[in-house]
């Protein structure tokens, strides 16, 4: 059981599956989502994320680049916790972000790096970690 909670704990929340890819995202909305370089994702079925406790707000914006996605985060601390979206590629599935799972967010190491033509250019790709211009990464 992996657990996962905002800044100040009044969100949490835990999933239970090892059928996880994680993947970094330099897409500008990344970057503005978490205040970063890029987002550290961890993608996990919808049906092994169980909410603890709290009730996070939730955000939906167009991506200006196919899907929508809705954002759920704490309206105290602001922590974003994950994204949703019913896209190819996304629907069934939480977009954890990798920081709300503290300490564990070290056994995720990511498979792909999507929107790399956005990615900040004094940042090197990453060593054995597939490269994608868009999302599409059959990973």
């Amino acid at each position: 059981m992996v657990k996962g909670r905002c800044l100040c704990g009044k969100i949490a929340f835990e999933f239970n599956s090892s059928d996880t890819k994680t993947v970094l995202c330099h897409c500008l909305n990344c970057k503005k989502i978490t205040g970063s370089a890029y987002s550290t994702n961890v993608t996990v079925p919808s049906s092994a994320v169980t909410l603890q406790t709290g009730k996070p707000k939730e955000f939906s914006f167009d991506s200006g680049q196919g899907p929508v996605f809705k954002i759920s985060f704490c309206a105290d601390c602001s922590s974003t916790l994950w994204k949703e979206s019913d896209a190819p590629g996304f629907k069934g599935y939480h977009i954890i972000q990798s920081g709300a799972l503290g300490e564990g967010c070290d056994d995720y190491r990511p498979q792909g790096e999507i929107f790399t033509p956005y990615r900040s250019k004094w940042l090197e790709p990453m060593e054995d970690v597939k490269q994608f211009e868009g999302t599409d990464t059959g990973l």
